[in-house]
């Protein structure tokens, strides 16, 4: 068993800080850019939703061919992995600042400090979160975290480089019609609701 140390992850995650940190609040702007308020039955879900989704897409673009990165997509999520010593996933933070989640198998092997990652011996693992401010209209902080199951063991914020001009990346080409599915908003005469996943 590893336990993910923070000195590690900070010296591996360094020089992607500022790529992580553009992805998470490029991907708070890209949902708020759909402009969707009033129109769900479930906002925060879907949010929820979308917001990941989008998160992860502006970070694949932004990582795309980085030879020291990989990722990994599978079971409708995705994980980085870099320098084959660290796998990190996005997550909005619930109440603790862990990563929100429900209880699959592949969860419980992330989360879990003794679990090792398949192909990943010793692997570190943390969660990136953001953390709404108190009325959920903008992000307050983008955090590293450890965790061991419902413990956080540490977790540090991360910024823009100080000194660095903020530069929004560059939005996924994928056309529109190969995407996946569109939102369409049910009206309660319906007499069905669709059943969604929580990131």
């Amino acid at each position: 068993m590893t336990l993910t140390d923070e000195q590690a992850v900070r010296a591996t995650l360094t020089n992607y800080e500022p790529v992580i940190f553009r992805a998470v609040h490029d991907g708070w702007k890209d949902w708020q850019n759909l402009s969707l308020n009033g129109r769900l039955l479930f906002p925060a879900r879907s949010r929820a939703c979308l917001v990941y989704d989008f998160i992860v897409q502006r970070a694949m673009a932004a990582l795309h061919g980085d030879p020291a990165v990989r990722i990994i997509q599978r079971d409708e999520t995705a994980r980085f992995i870099f320098a084959d010593s660290l796998a990190l996933r996005f997550k909005k933070a619930n109440g603790n600042g862990l990563g929100s989640n429900i209880q699959t198998q592949a969860t419980l092997i992330f989360v879990e400090q003794q679990q090792e990652l398949p192909g990943l011996p010793h692997a570190h693992k943390v969660e990136v979160v953001y953390v709404l401010n108190a009325l959920q209209t903008q992000i307050a902080e983008v955090l590293v975290t450890a965790r061991d199951r419902d413990i956080r063991l540490w977790s540090y914020a991360i910024t823009p480089e100080a000194n660095a001009e903020v530069i929004s990346l560059a939005t996924p080409t994928t056309p529109a019609a190969e995407r996946g599915a569109r939102i369409k908003v049910r009206s309660a005469t319906d007499g069905e609701h669709s059943k969604t996943g929580k990131k």
